[in-house]
Order: structure tokens, then C-alpha cells, then sequence
């Protein structure tokens, strides 16, 4: 919800493929500006693992030739960054 409240994404949602491999909680997609938001949302941020969440992305990043990515690791403390 919050992503949504940006305006930013025309479309916003989790990503898995078939038998539930590489789950992905959030991806947020910006076809203007060519901008993807990838996101695991973690209880203990400690417990996030960018070079993990990159590596289930790869298939996913085949379908956004050209787009720029973010990459973030959230919990419910990152809920401030996504206000407007």
C-alpha cells in the first residue's frame, strides 16, 4: 500500500515461479521511466541477503531488458521511507 500511495509503479506485487521457486515479496514495475523496485521484506533486516534476492531475480530481470533496478531489503522500520 504504501508503494502505491508513491504513484510511481503501474504495477506492484509479489514474483514466484512455478513451484514456488524464487519468491520474491515485492516488485514494483515503472514502464515510463524503465524502473524496477525488487524487495524482500525481512522481520530482522539483518537477516536480508542482497547477492540471494539478486540471484532469484535473474529470470524475472529477463522480461526488463534496460531498466534500472533497486534493490532493497525492508521491515516494518522502512514503512517511514514510503510516505509521501
Amino acid at each position: 500500500e504504501l508503494l502505491i500511495s508513491t504513484k510511481k509503479y503501474n504495477h506492484i506485487g509479489p514474483y514466484w515461479e512455478k513451484k514456488n521457486l524464487n519468491e520474491i515479496d515485492i516488485v514494483a514495475v515503472n514502464d515510463l521511466d524503465k524502473q524496477l523496485f525488487i524487495a524482500e521484506v525481512k522481520t530482522n533486516p539483518k537477516n536480508f541477503n542482497l547477492y540471494e534476492l539478486q540471484s532469484k531475480a535473474k529470470n524475472l530481470l529477463k522480461n526488463y531488458p534496460g531498466y534500472v533496478v533497486e534493490w532493497a531489503g525492508l521491515s516494518l522500520k522502512d514503512a517511514k521511507k514510503f510516505l509521501p
